[in-house]
């Protein structure tokens, strides 16, 4: 028995619940489809994200606060380029006290214009901080260039759109996107699932549906790009197209990445920082999603060493597409499958997986689930997966003191 349940309320908002019997915590997690992707100026929506933890009907922001602590909640409410999300966790037997408090966030925010300033200044603040944090600079960069815009905008926004937002501007986005045939809410831990649907639905049944944004991708231009900075370090960036979370072969695809990049004893570590000692750090990540889903490549190293450290990576990209020979497979199976069982004991970690599959797949997989699909992949349907496997146009980023020479022809792979 899966012991998941799922149920759409009459506005359109689906939530999902899983119970799980004799675990202490429950687990939430709650996104709505108010991205930096989904609003008209890069910086709305992480500015709109800072001012709907101001305070929420009859509590301020303080008190607010204290009453989530007071529950022992643990929180964290972020903005991405597709979805605002709020991650909770909490002890079950204060589920019924913190569902209303953490519902705040999104439901009945004040938004409170006296709160603008302070909120612009920090997300500045962060902004101008991406310069102290060069591998971060790089993965924002990355996905600027590889991604199709709308959805490449960085979740920090730019400093002219975050300096001229009006109040009024960012209560419309608040609006017109935190709607509930957008949302999505996950609960996981020892609970009744009919009686946490009932309280959800109380608690949303005025919050309005609205007919939601959409955003039409442009062409991108990916390619090589280098962004100067007077470092002792380069960080390296790259990324691909990659099997999107409902296709078939995107298992496979997770096989095959988790080899090459995905542990200490992958591939990518093993030529490039064991091997040949050019970097400290180097791995390589697939992320399936609904769309846009792609396969990133990061690297760490010094600048007399960055431009081998490129060539390297590349080359070994290459080289995946000839296929994984039964060592490796059988070691990232057995990896693969340690790690489902480790994630499976959180309850945030189920959390955030079910409301990934409720998303991106329309449908949501228990832990067993998981390692039945992971057990029925095969070493011939991997290697054959990477005998077809298109790579086509890597999109590379450096960050460091030097630009680097990178052939336009090493960055097309198995066209």
């Amino acid at each position: 028995m899966k012991n998941i349940q799922h149920h759409t309320c009459a506005n359109g908002l689906q939530i999902v619940t899983q119970h799980i019997p004799n675990v202490k915590t429950v687990a939430l997690n709650w996104g709505v489809r108010a991205g930096s992707a989904m609003s008209g100026c890069d910086g709305e929506s992480v500015l709109l994200t800072e001012l709907i933890q101001r305070g929420i009907r009859n509590f301020t922001a303080k008190e607010h606060t204290d009453a989530l602590d007071s529950l022992g909640v643990q929180k964290h409410v972020a903005c991405g380029a597709e979805f605002a999300r709020i991650s909770a966790v909490f002890l079950g037997s204060r589920l019924q006290d913190a569902l209303p408090l953490l519902s705040g966030y999104f439901l009945s925010p004040t938004i409170p214009e006296n709160d603008l300033t302070a909120c612009k200044s920090l997300c500045l603040h962060a902004l101008m901080g991406l310069t102290d944090n060069p591998s971060h600079l790089a993965s924002i960069s990355l996905n600027s260039h590889h991604l199709a815009p709308p959805f490449n905008r960085s979740p920090y926004g730019t400093e002219s759109c975050i300096r001229s937002a009006t109040i009024e501007q960012l209560r419309d986005v608040h609006k017109t996107t935190f709607i509930p045939n957008e949302s999505i809410l996950v609960l996981v831990g020892d609970l009744d699932s009919d009686r946490v649907v009932q309280q959800v639905s109380l608690l949303t049944e005025n919050w309005d549906s609205h007919t939601p944004k959409t955003n039409t991708p442009s062409l991108q231009e990916r390619g090589a790009h280098f962004i100067e900075q007077d470092s002792s370090q380069v960080h390296l960036a790259f990324a691909f197209d990659a099997p999107d979370a409902s296709s078939d072969n995107s298992i496979l695809e997770a096989v095959a990445i988790s080899i090459f990049g995905g542990t200490t004893s992958g591939r990518l570590f093993t030529q490039v920082r064991q091997r040949r000692s050019l970097c400290y750090s180097v791995s390589a990540r697939y992320s399936p999603a609904k769309e846009r889903s792609a396969v990133r490549m990061y690297a760490g190293t010094t600048p007399d060493r960055a431009q081998e450290t490129a060539d390297v990576c590349l080359e070994q990209l290459a080289e995946l597409t000839e296929g994984v020979s039964e060592e490796e497979f059988t070691r990232t199976i057995v990896q693969m499958k340690a790690r489902t069982v480790m994630h499976g004991e959180s309850t945030a970690a189920r959390a955030s997986a079910l409301w990934g599959d409720q998303y991106a797949l329309g449908v949501t997989r228990t832990m067993q689930d998981r390692l039945q699909e992971i057990n029925d992949v095969e070493l011939d349907a991997v290697n054959e997966w990477l005998s077809n496997r298109t790579i086509g146009e890597v999109t590379f980023v450096s960050v460091g003191p030097h630009p680097l020479t990178i052939a336009p022809e090493s960055l097309v792979i198995g066209c």
